[in-house]
């Protein structure tokens, strides 16, 4: 059985809904294909639970700014695709503020955010209603 199988048979015996707790209460046997997906060690998941509340935190802090007579809330602290390494603990966040004064920090980051729009596309694409902002996103490369 895969991984996909797995989820799929726990939303089954949950009428279709598939929530986190009965995914990590599957994977804790160590015969499921699950079980790897998640670390055991009680120390490291805290520390990875950690950095997780401390990126929710930096990334909760916003501010607003003028933009064509519209207010608009804008992150603190940003991290761009240059910065980031593959590890949560070491993709540092920059001050937005610094990133706009750069143009080349600023450049990489209005890639990043088209490439995030793209994500957001191919994820729910094939919702139709949608269709005028998909076909924004593709215009706006």
């Amino acid at each position: 059985m895969t991984q996909l199988d797995a989820l799929k048979q726990i939303a089954a015996q949950n009428g279709g809904l598939l929530r986190p707790s009965a995914v990590v209460e599957a994977a804790r046997d160590e015969n499921s294909p699950l079980h790897s997906a998640f670390c055991w060690d009680d120390t490291e998941a805290a520390r990875l639970y950690r950095l997780d509340q401390a990126q929710r935190l930096i990334r909760s802090f916003r501010f607003k700014v003028e933009d064509d007579g519209k207010s608009v809330d804008v992150p603190v602290f940003v991290n761009i695709s240059i910065d980031r390494t593959g590890t949560k603990d070491s993709n540092p966040y920059r001050l937005t503020e610094d990133v706009a004064k750069m143009p080349n920090l600023l450049e990489i980051a209005e890639k990043d955010a088209l490439d995030q729009l793209k994500g957001l596309r191919d994820r729910y694409g094939h919702l139709k209603r949608l269709g005028d902002i998909w076909t924004a996103i593709d215009n706006a490369q």
